[in-house]
């Protein structure tokens, strides 16, 4: 192992299906891990009572592992209590740059040498969790590109279900918005524009959206989605970094994914500026 396990810990938030495995592995691996309650869009300066906590997962630790939340000044305060960083990533968020085209899963198992013989011994199937990476890295359309057959897609879907069955699943709300948005949908230029008409701001759709954008195409189309909270996304394009340039946000998806979450003070930009871009 390249760490001493009685000196490293894990920060890792549980807020995909992606992030669930991390820290199923982890468990099973016996690496000592602090579980972030951020959502998407966690940030390590918002981590309550961070030191004590990982004080608590592992008193001995001088090396911390985080798992897709940044925070640059609070990574550098960390280091000067005498912690090494070590960040796994694949996102450019504004005026952080942490893309690579390996999923943050991939990463994570390289870090920790759990190679197909560990993952086994471990209890998990290497294959299943190898495809676990590929949709994190572009969803199902990954799979196809990667020369899985069928009846393996199938099988990496089902493990991709348990996993998000271990987050509580899909909610129906957000299973309902998203069919409906879907039904509402639109299309301008080539683009697949899906709005949520849900007001609350716990309601989710895109991750909903992505199975229903995966029945009814064999590859992925640029697709606009506008969530109710106001959030914003673009998906499978090549324009993603330049509507991040233009408008910040993050990106994601091996730079083929954008989104924006506004704020009070910084709301989203409308569909007609984001169009707009999408069209230079």
């Amino acid at each position: 192992m390249p760490f001493d396990l009685r000196k490293t810990v894990l920060l890792c938030p549980k807020n995909d299906e992606e992030s669930v495995l991390i820290l199923q592995i982890a468990k099973s691996a016996g690496i000592p891990t602090v579980v972030s309650p951020q959502e998407h869009g966690a940030r390590l300066e918002l981590e309550k009572d961070l030191e004590a906590r990982l004080k608590t997962a592992n008193a001995q630790a001088s090396t911390i592992v985080i798992v897709e939340t940044p925070g640059p000044e609070r990574e550098q305060e960390l280091e000067k209590a005498g912690y090494k960083i070590v960040i796994i990533d694949h996102h450019r968020y504004e005026g952080l740059d942490r893309m690579k085209q390996e999923s943050s899963l991939d990463q994570f198992l390289v870090l920790f040498e759990l190679n197909d013989a560990r993952l086994s011994v471990l209890g998990f199937d290497p294959f299943l969790v190898k495809g676990i990476g590929m949709m994190d890295r572009g969803w199902v359309w990954e799979l196809a590109k990667e020369g899985i057959e069928k009846a393996d897609r199938k099988r990496i879907m089902d493990y991709y279900q348990t996993l998000l069955e271990d987050m509580g699943g899909l909610k129906t709300g957000d299973v309902e918005s998203a069919r409906k948005a879907w039904d509402d949908r639109e299309e301008q230029d080539g683009v697949i524009i899906v709005r949520s008409s849900a007001t609350d701001p716990e309601v989710h759709i895109r991750q909903a959206l992505s199975s229903i954008l995966a029945e009814h195409f064999d590859e992925p189309p640029v697709t606009l989605v506008v969530e109710g909270n106001g959030r914003v996304a673009v998906q499978d394009t090549e324009k993603a970094r330049k509507l991040h340039e233009k408008f910040g946000g993050y990106v994601f998806g091996k730079d083929l994914c954008w989104g924006f979450a506004p704020t009070a003070d910084r709301p989203a930009p409308s569909i007609d500026e984001i169009m707009k871009v999408l069209k230079e």
